[in-house]
């Protein structure tokens, strides 16, 4: 009898030595954003506030967003952390279109593919970081 087909109850809980690497999870990457987020020294010196979005070193497709006022855009992001002014987000749905506050300190999830569009409604900046499971 051949046992090597068996999986080895001692590696419970290990990641799989047979996958491409970690996989990275909605949950994960919205647990990434919240901790930079908390972390403004890690990312502060990298902003730009021309409205063009810097890319954040390290594995992850993580963006930091300076956004002017009136500024609009329609960013693919499944997580978005305001982290300075506001943003007002519209949904497109089949319901109709839905308008939001999005406020600093606060992550939002994205799902369902619907298309949206931010912008900032203030009169200052805001900035924002948005993240895309790769």
């Amino acid at each position: 009898m051949n046992l090597s087909v068996i999986p080895d109850l001692t590696m419970q809980g290990d990641d799989s030595p047979y996958s491409a690497g970690p996989t990275v999870t909605i949950g994960r990457l919205a647990g990434l954003v919240r901790e930079l987020a908390a972390r403004p020294g890690d990312w502060w010196d990298l902003a730009r506030f021309d409205g063009v979005p810097v890319r954040l070193p390290g594995e992850q497709a993580i963006w930091l967003s300076a956004w002017p006022p009136g500024h609009r855009a329609a960013p693919a992001a499944d997580v978005l952390a305001v982290l300075a002014g506001e943003l007002s987000e519209r949904t497109i749905t089949d319901q109709g279109v839905a308008e939001r506050a999005l406020r600093a300190n606060r992550i939002r999830v994205y799902g369902g593919g619907h298309p949206r569009e931010l912008v900032n409604p203030g009169p200052a900046y805001a900035l924002s970081l948005h993240a895309t499971v790769r």
